[in-house]
Order: C-alpha cells, then structure tokens, then sequence
C-alpha cells in the first residue's frame, strides 16, 4: 500500500534525510545483520518527480544491505524491503526462489517475504533507536537470504526469441509448484531442486540456440548406473513412455504420479527411465505458439529443446555457473499489490 506523497522538501525528518548532527556522525548499528526485521510502519519512495511516497509497512521491514555494511559505523546509511505477505499457493514457491522480486524470510512466518520492487535507503541513526529481530535462524539461513537478494539484481534475461519457448513450462509445469494436492506440485517441490536452461557453446553464438533443460533433482533420488551398465527400461513402461519414434506420449503431471507411487527404495531401474520420462515431458512442453513470429520458430536448434536430468550431487559447478535458472519472475508479472 502507498500512501498520500509529499514534495521532499516538506517532510519531516524522513527516515533516509539526516537532519541533525548527530545522524550525520557514525552509528553503532554491531547488534543487527542482515535479513533483520525492524518494526517500522511505512517507508519513504522516491516518486518519478522525486517527491517522497510514504509506503507503508503494517509488518515492518527487513534489511536486505549486506552485513559487513551494516555494521560499519562510518557508512551513514543502509537498505531495507518491506515485509510482504505471499499467498499460500505461493509461498512455497517463492521460497524456493521461483519468484525472485520476493525472498523468504523464515522467522517472520511461512508467508513473509522481503519485497524488492519496493527497496528503500534509509539513515542508521533512525534505525539505531529500534530493536532488530532475527529474520533468519541461523548462518546457512542468511547464506541463502543474501544470494537470493543478490539474484534479484544479477539474473540472466533470457532473449526475447527464447521466452515463447518456455512460457508453456510456466503456465503447464511451473504454475503447480507449491500445490502439494498436486501429484506434479509435490515433486516440483519436495523432489525437484531446480529446472535450469543451458546453452552451448554460450549465449553469445547467437540464433539458432543450442539449449538444455536441466531437471536437477534432490541427493539420492536419481539411480546411477556405469554407463555400460545402464539398464534397458522395462518393456510396459517403454511403450507407456514413448511411441515408436521415441517421442514422449505423456505430460509431466501423469509420470509425476507415478514417480510418487514409487517407493524410494523400489525399483532402481523403473525410477531410473521414470525420471528420464518426466525430464523428457518437461522438455516436451517448450514450444512456441505455431502462429509464433518465424524467428522465435527458428530460434532452438534442431527445433527442440534437449533434457537432461541430474542430481544436485553431480551436477559439475561450472555447468552451474554456466546455466539460468528458470523461474516465474523471468515469465510473468509481479504479483498484484
């Protein structure tokens, strides 16, 4: 919610403007960190004709600066988010980091997120009269905090040919995550560690693209052979599978099913070839419109998206570094305010 703006030069004591001496000396800000949360009710924005928008925040704000900023006394300033409440069909989501413009903040509840569209400056010597409390629960908790906060600001924007391509994983696959009444939900969420896109030799040899689709699942999940040791897949479930040029018949949803019905510990070589159906499925679902402009038509090579499924144990760091990860917020709009 944004209220009422004033021009800049008639509000009072605004939170980012120090005013007095004392706010321009160093302040001693040692006991706060990162994803702290401070009861503030609103904030001030600066509006396109740089009049301040009070926005407010009924659930406080959380500092989304960097700790070793924070702490430093002689930097008179820091940056905080305002405390958003995600709906529940999208929190789990959006905690995975599905939805970048938001990151979890755990200790303030399920549904509390950090709101980037909305960042604020504010002045320390305001902020050194409040108490902070723990966003986070511990150093791993922060770790994650601070990347998604640094993505939000350094992630990949897919070419505007590729985007066609992947807005049916979005609408058909992505849309489901967090729905645990779901067969496909619950593996998006308890199952899949992320869906990334990876193109070779790199985004810079231009159209056509050569692109993969990364499914990497979870520690364990994924049976692993020597590769002369790969198994055939079961007959009955190679014909339910694929047809006979080897194309996938099924969706994503329907194998998803079936990859719960197995038991872990079942077996190895059916939820092997189950996990190459859905990665397959999930690949399967990335085509344009027909009606699409030609050179979106034209811009995968060989006019498909190739998959591979892996787990996050063998995924190599460079293929990491070299990959983007799939997400909402690279698909679609923020979320209505």
């Amino acid at each position: 919610m944004t209220e009422a703006s004033v021009p800049a030069d008639e509000v009072e004591n605004p939170l980012h403007e120090p005013t007095t001496t004392l706010e321009s000396a160093p302040t001693d800000l040692s006991g706060f960190q990162q994803a702290d949360v401070l009861k503030i009710d609103r904030i001030p924005l600066r509006g396109p004709s740089g009049e301040v928008v009070w926005h407010a925040t009924p659930d406080g704000v959380v500092i989304i600066s960097q700790t070793c900023d924070v702490v430093q006394p002689n930097k008179p300033y820091l940056q905080v988010a305002p405390i958003a409440r995600v709906p529940a069909n999208l929190a789990k989501q959006a905690a995975k980091g599905a939805m970048p413009g938001y990151v979890a903040v755990p200790e303030a509840g399920y549904d509390a997120f950090a709101d980037l569209d909305n960042i604020a400056t504010v002045s320390k010597a305001h902020l050194a009269l409040l108490v902070p409390q723990r966003g986070v629960a511990d150093v791993a908790a922060m770790r994650i905090f601070g990347m998604r906060v640094g993505r939000r600001f350094s992630r990949f924007a897919f070419p505007d040919e590729v985007v066609p391509w992947l807005e049916p994983l979005k609408s058909s696959v992505l849309s489901k995550a967090g729905k645990t009444s779901s067969p496909l939900g619950r593996v998006l969420d308890e199952r899949v560690e992320s869906l990334r896109l990876e193109c070779a030799p790199s985004w810079d040899a231009g159209l056509p693209y050569q692109l993969t689709l990364l499914v990497v699942v979870k520690p364990k999940l994924l049976p692993v052979f020597d590769e002369d040791e790969k198994p055939v897949p079961p007959a009955e479930l190679e014909q339910w599978l694929w047809d006979e040029e080897g194309n996938i018949k099924q969706r994503p949803a329907v194998i998803a099913e079936r990859l719960l019905n197995l038991a872990t510990s079942g077996d190895r070589e059916r939820r092997l070839w189950l996990w190459e159906g859905f990665g397959q499925a999930l690949a399967a679902e990335c085509r344009p419109k027909s009606s699409a402009p030609d050179k979106v038509l034209s811009a995968v090579a060989g006019g498909a998206i190739d998959v591979e499924v892996t787990t996050i144990q063998d995924i190599t760091y460079e293929r990491i570094l070299s990959s983007e990860e799939i997400d909402v917020d690279h698909l679609s709009p923020p979320l209505p305010r």
